[in-house]
């Protein structure tokens, strides 16, 4: 290798470069504030100023220095990050979405640990929440939809982001249970209303005013004028004619399925005897 290879590889070395861009820059600074100075035992404003100048100025010509020198590495090795973050992102994008669920869920404080929810088709008391998924114990579909299946859903937080959470919790004591019982043609309606109301009147006689007192708890605690607890019972009909008996009652959540059956037999059973 002649002197003049041996030299042109060096002029080409960055870190050779790098360095003597470093070092004649350090010399210039030191120069310059030599100058400034002037030997004074105590600097002015003006020099301290001035001083400061130089020192800020030679560090910023030295990054950009470095950075012109090194940037092709620099375009390079940011490609290769850019790559592997888009890949990771990519396989991790559930991951991503499940601890994004999570943020919204601690930030919305929507539910918290043994709060009945719903989201999406998913229903049951939370009895456990982590970064990444959300553990339900389910609750049953109708007509038992106030009783635990027994089965545990596991559901992604990344649901949170996609699906409306509801909180049922004040659903936990007492409800609004709604059910339908259908007719034909032919019974006397009003007559069969005024039983319906006589016997949920006489079931819950032993709830009632803890029922109107629950009532009034959930209005303040959440500021919404709810319908009040005694029972209501609406009359329709249906294409094909057929009354539709809608009943309405606030009631303890564990009697709701109770009440319903009662109800619902009796009704049927003095439609019957109607007829």
């Amino acid at each position: 290798m002649t002197y003049l290879e041996l030299s042109i590889i060096l002029l080409n070395s960055k870190p050779l470069q790098s360095c003597v861009l470093i070092i004649l820059l350090l010399l210039v600074r030191i120069i310059f504030i030599h100058l400034i100075k002037r030997n004074s035992a105590i600097l002015s404003e003006r020099q301290r100023q001035w001083s400061t100048r130089v020192k800020n100025l030679s560090w910023l010509i030295i990054f950009f220095g470095l950075f012109s020198i090194w940037w092709p590495e620099f375009s390079n090795f940011a490609f290769s990050i850019a790559a592997v973050a888009l890949a990771l992102v990519i396989a991790t994008k559930e991951l991503i979405l499940c601890f994004s669920g999570a943020l919204l869920r601690a930030a919305s404080g929507t539910f918290s640990i043994n709060d009945w929810i719903e989201v999406g088709p998913h229903r049951g008391e939370v009895i456990d929440y982590n970064i990444f998924s959300t553990t339900l114990q389910e609750l049953d579909k109708k007509p038992n939809n106030y009783t635990f299946t027994g089965k545990t859903i596991v559901v992604p937080n990344s649901l949170f982001l996609s699906e409306p959470v509801k909180n049922l919790n004040f659903s936990k004591r007492y409800v609004f249970h709604s059910f339908d019982i259908v007719i034909e043609p032919g019974v006397n309606i009003a007559k069969l209303c005024e039983w319906i109301a006589a016997e949920i009147d006489s079931f819950s006689v032993e709830f009632i005013e803890v029922a109107k007192r629950y009532n009034t708890y959930i209005e303040k605690h959440t500021g919404v004028d709810f319908p009040g607890a005694e029972p209501r019972i609406i009359i329709s009909t249906n294409e094909d004619a057929k009354h539709i008996i809608t009943i309405i009652v606030f009631c303890p959540t564990e009697k709701a399925t109770e009440l319903e059956q009662q109800i619902t037999c009796g009704v049927l059973e003095q439609a019957y005897q109607k007829r």
